[in-house]
């Protein structure tokens, strides 16, 4: 029958897609156990916690020689210059527009003393005494180095979650169930991480952290999943994620260290925007990958 084979496949692609994700859950407890009884967040292991981004990647090529399941070609030339500022830009602003105002509501907006300048320099911790033009250049590179090197992090996790499982998830439910579906995946999974202190927020309460962080992480998964589905690139979901990463908090990087269970108020209101802007963007029509 014709129909006999693409049932096959879909049947055994259903199956790498669920040991994907059961390998990759495995991983992230047992890492997440490691870090958290050796220490949590002060653990001398803690640098182990960038392996997270890794096991995606990881998960895809055992579940795939697990199930025998082909891997699908990742089309690595394929980069639509018209969504690289929407990848850069569109979450970092979309939460600084959110989180900026709420902290200084809340009295938390406070910025470091050495950006006052009283002689015309800035005396910096970390970059010596800067002009305000040699500032402006330091967090100019910082920022894109910073974006540089964890958007190559992230694309080994959006091997997993974008190219590997979405794709599958929308062979069974349809592009905008399976992006719902692939982000709460994603977003159960980052939760060990914050209970063992992985993902950390200055102060908060690893348990307090679990609860906040989720809301933007299933927020980033919509827009981040909305991306795969207009594009297919690997590179764009990837700098999508490391600008989330790097850049989703970067105003905070210069403000006086909070260290309140409060301060989850202020993600979480940045993730449950990122949440509205998400399911906006998913209920615009789809358009064929570029």
């Amino acid at each position: 029958m014709d129909g006999l084979p693409d049932s096959k496949h879909l049947t055994k692609s259903g199956r790498a897609a669920f040991v994907f994700v059961a390998l990759a859950f495995a991983q992230s407890v047992a890492l997440s156990l490691f870090i958290g009884l050796t220490g949590g967040y002060r653990s001398e292991w803690i640098a182990l916690g960038f392996l997270s981004m890794v096991i995606p990647s990881i998960s895809v090529l055992a579940a795939s020689a697990l199930v025998r399941d082909q891997l699908r070609p990742i089309k690595w030339d394929r980069l639509p210059l018209r969504y690289l500022p929407g990848a850069l830009f569109l979450m970092p602003l979309v939460m600084h527009a959110v989180m900026l105002p709420m902290a200084r509501a809340m009295g938390k907006l406070h910025w470091q003393a050495w950006l006052s300048s009283s002689d015309g320099l800035y005396h910096t911790p970390n970059w010596g005494v800067l002009t305000p033009i040699g500032l402006i250049a330091r967090i100019a590179i910082n920022a894109a180095f910073g974006v540089i090197v964890v958007s190559v992090l992230a694309l080994f996790e959006e091997i997993g979650w974008r190219a590997f499982l979405l794709p599958r998830l929308i062979e069974r439910t349809g592009s905008r169930r399976a992006v719902v579906i692939c982000s709460a995946i994603w977003t159960v999974w980052h939760i060990p991480y914050a209970l063992a202190g992985i993902q950390h927020l200055d102060g908060v309460p690893p348990a307090w952290a679990a609860l906040g962080l989720p809301l933007g992480i299933f927020g980033s998964g919509l827009i981040i999943g909305w991306f795969w589905l207009r594009t297919e690139s690997i590179w764009i979901v990837a700098i999508a994620h490391g600008a989330l990463n790097n850049w989703g908090q970067y105003a905070f990087k210069f403000t006086a260290a909070g260290g309140q269970t409060s301060d989850v108020l202020v993600v979480a209101a940045g993730g449950l925007a990122l949440i509205v802007v998400g399911a906006i963007l998913l209920q615009r029509p789809s358009a064929t990958p570029e």
